[in-house]
C-alpha cells in the first residue's frame, strides 16, 4: 500500500472511530495457514488476524477478536451491524501498551496468532495473572490435539504471546494507536487499531474526506515517524 493510500485509509478510519455510532461490515475470513489451538473458552479455533469489508466504502480492513467464544458471521450472511465504542480503565491501558509495544512488528501468521492470544488474555482474563499458560489464570491456551506438531505449535505460540504480554506490562512509552471496540450481540466483538501519528492535518483530512464518503477502513501498520 502506498503512502497516499495509507493516508486515505487513516482519514477514513478517523471518521469511523470518531463519528459513527454503528458500522456495517462483512467478515471475509482469515489466513488459511492460521495456527489451530484450543483455549479455555473454545474448542479448536484458528487464531489470527481477521479480514473485514466496510459496507459503505467497499474497502477492506483488519481486526482482532476480543470474544473467542462467539462465532464470526459467515460471509454468506452478508453485512452485520456493529456498535462503535471504546475500551476503558486498566484494560484500555494494557491494550494500548500491547499495541504500542508490539503491533508494528507482528507480521507472520504465527506472530498474528500469538498477538491474538495476547489480546484474548487482556480482554477475557478474570484474574490478575497475565499469561496464556494453562493454570496461570482463568484464560489459557492448549494444543489443538496431542500430535507432536500441535504441541510444538502451541509451545511456540505460548512463548510468543507471553512475551507480548510481558512487553505490554513493562511498556512506558507513548501511545501510537487509537483502539476502537466493535460489538455485536451475535458475533465476535472486535478491536481495530488506527495509527495516531499518521493521521493527516485537519485541512488535509477535510479534503480527503470530501469526495470519499467512506467509513471504517483501518490501517494495519503505522507509518514510520
Amino acid at each position: 500500500m502506498t503512502k497516499q493510500l495509507i493516508l486515505l485509509a487513516l482519514a477514513a478510519a478517523a471518521s469511523f472511530t470518531a463519528a459513527a455510532a454503528d458500522v456495517s461490515i462483512t467478515y471475509t475470513g482469515k489466513d488459511t495457514s492460521s495456527p489451530v489451538i484450543r483455549t479455555s473458552l473454545t474448542g479448536q479455533i484458528a487464531a489470527g488476524v481477521l479480514n473485514y469489508v466496510d459496507s459503505t466504502s467497499g474497502n477492506s480492513f483488519l481486526a482482532y477478536c476480543i470474544e473467542p467464544a462467539q462465532p464470526n458471521a459467515p460471509t454468506t450472511f452478508g453485512a452485520q451491524t456493529y456498535s462503535v465504542g471504546s475500551f476503558t480503565g486498566t484494560q484500555a491501558a494494557l491494550l494500548q501498551a500491547l499495541y504500542s509495544s508490539t503491533f508494528a512488528s507482528v507480521q507472520s501468521t504465527t506472530e498474528q496468532a500469538a498477538f491474538q492470544l495476547a489480546v484474548w488474555e487482556l480482554t477475557n482474563e478474570t484474574s490478575t495473572a497475565l499469561s496464556v499458560t494453562q493454570n496461570a489464570g482463568s484464560f489459557y491456551m492448549r494444543a489443538a490435539n496431542n500430535t507432536q506438531a500441535s504441541v510444538q505449535t502451541a509451545a511456540s505460540l505460548e512463548s510468543l504471546a507471553n512475551g507480548y504480554l510481558a512487553a505490554a506490562q513493562s511498556y512506558q512509552g507513548e501511545s501510537f494507536y487509537t483502539l476502537t471496540k466493535l460489538t455485536n450481540a451475535s458475533y465476535q466483538d472486535l478491536i481495530v487499531a488506527t495509527s495516531i501519528n499518521a493521521v493527516p492535518e485537519p485541512e488535509t483530512y477535510a479534503m480527503l474526506l470530501a469526495g470519499l464518503g467512506i467509513v471504517g477502513l483501518v490501517a494495519r501498520r503505522r507509518l514510520p515517524r
